[in-house]
């Protein structure tokens, strides 16, 4: 579905993707781990439009992607679900929902689509007429990704879901991306610090390290590799990991 092909990209004079290149295939859950400013947010980036690549391809659907502009990406079937929710504070949970349609033009499929977010994460259905600014952190996370679902994607980018969430809302967010995968076939490319959980979570995984990918693999093997438990968790891996 989604092939990255030696992709590199710059902020200024700054290297931030050196040649990384990545697939996700039609249905299936894939990781993007590593540390701090690794890339993974770029990566994503990059996929999604908001940051040029300098060189290298985006292929979606057999179709290049790479220098076409983020509404007509979002229009060819992927959404990005950005680090830090970015959800409109100052708009109601309703509008918000909106505005993730906002390439659409099929008045009464976006109305029953509507009607399913608030199915899927039902705290939304009672707040709203409530401004997203006034949500907990929770509740702004379920709402960003609803607004991600409004435009009917084929392909969900997920950036740091869980950043700053308490374990049990975490937990409750990523039920609800494994519902959307296993029961909906939607493909899901999730970017997460957290070595361990997003293992857990995938099929296949990417490290990322200073814009390169450093290994990739199946998830359960990635998990047991030592070099990555010392890469991710210093010396005293076990004590953490285990």
């Amino acid at each position: 579905m989604l092939v990255v092909s030696n992709l590199h990209c710059y902020y200024g004079r700054i290297h931030a993707l050196k040649g990384i290149s990545l697939h996700v295939k039609s249905g299936e859950i894939v990781v993007l781990i590593g540390g701090n400013g690794a890339g993974k947010s770029t990566a994503l980036k990059a996929i999604s439009g908001i940051v040029q690549a300098a060189s290298g391809t985006v292929t979606f659907n057999n179709n290049d992607i790479t220098h076409i502009s983020p509404d007509k990406i979002v229009m060819a079937g992927i959404s990005h679900v950005p680090e830090g929710r970015r959800i409109f504070p100052r708009l109601t949970v309703e509008d918000n929902l909106l505005l993730g349609a906002f390439t659409r033009r099929d008045s009464s499929e976006i109305k029953k689509d509507m009607g399913k977010m608030k199915e899927l994460f039902p705290v939304l259905a009672n707040r709203s007429k409530q401004y997203a600014g006034t949500l907990s952190g929770g509740e702004q996370q379920m709402l960003a990704i609803a607004r991600g679902l409004m435009s009917r994607p084929s392909l969900l980018l997920l950036d740091e879901p869980t950043m700053g969430l308490a374990p049990v809302i975490a937990q409750d967010i990523y039920r609800q991306v494994i519902y959307l995968n296993k029961e909906q076939g939607l493909a899901i490319l999730i970017v997460e610090q957290n070595a361990r959980i997003a293992l857990g979570l995938a099929e296949r995984g990417y490290i990322i390290e200073t814009g390169r990918i450093m290994l990739e693999g199946n998830c359960r093997e990635l998990k047991q590799s030592n070099e990555i438990k010392r890469a991710y968790l210093g010396k005293d891996y076990r004590e953490v990991w285990e």
